[in-house]
């Protein structure tokens, strides 16, 4: 059996996903699938998939090519 988890988000009252985001983003990682995120708390595949979920949520048609996730995925591409 394992040994619980004991840090700085163990007695916070907050669900236990919650605390696995905090923990994943005290550590730079993503925070939806742990790969090392690349700026903020995600890696580069969620922020362009949050992105575009954002888009058609909004109803959005321009697209905003200067922006951070457009930025590295161009260099990702390259």
């Amino acid at each position: 059996m394992r040994r619980p988890i004991k840090d700085e988000f163990t007695d916070l009252p907050v669900s236990r996903q919650r605390k696995y985001q905090l923990r994943m983003q005290r550590d730079k990682r993503c925070t939806e699938c742990g790969k090392p995120a690349v700026h903020g708390s995600r890696c580069v595949e969620h922020l362009v998939k949050a992105r575009e979920r954002q888009r058609i949520k909004r109803g959005l048609k321009r697209r905003y090519y200067n922006t951070l996730s457009y930025q590295l995925e161009r260099s990702l591409a390259a």
